[in-house]
Parts: C-alpha cells; structure tokens; sequence
C-alpha cells in the first residue's frame, strides 16, 4: 500500500513539474487567454452534450419511456373481533 501511494506521488510530481515546465515558458497574457479559451470551449462543449441529449430524449419509439399510473394497493384488514374463540 506504501509502495503504491509513492509511486502515484511520484508520478504527480512528475507531472506537476512538465507541467510548471510547460506553462512556464508562455508569456502571462497568453496564459490567460489559453485558460479562457479553454474554460469556453469546455464550457459549450459541456452544454452542447446537455441539450442535445434532453432534446433527442424519448424521440425515438424503441427508447420511449412507458409509464403506468400506479395501481392501489390492496390491503387484508385483520379484524380481532371475528378471531375470537368461544
């Protein structure tokens, strides 16, 4: 189990280092607007999947959802009276 959380620690700092590596080389104003222009991109890619999966929602006869109002329940009264032994 120690083995298995140094090596994952490792592997983060490892990336964590590409990544400051990477990143440090780009100039601040260009930094921000990659940031942005991710955060956009992910952010319509993210309501595109949303809508159009409530729009496509039950349009096709094989995924159509069937609902049934729920029927009564049927419930035994136990009446005492009628139990008694004489």
């Amino acid at each position: 189990m120690a083995k298995k959380k140094k090596d994952i620690s490792a592997i983060k700092e490892q990336m964590d280092y590409r990544l400051r590596q990477w990143c440090g080389r780009i100039p601040p104003r260009r930094r921000i607007a990659i940031v942005l222009i991710l955060l956009f991109l992910f952010a319509g890619l993210s309501l595109y999947i949303t809508f159009s999966s409530l729009f496509s929602f039950g349009k096709d006869e094989r995924e159509k959802l069937n609902f049934k109002h729920i029927e009564g329940l049927q419930l035994e009264l136990k009446d005492e009276r009628n139990k008694r032994v004489v």
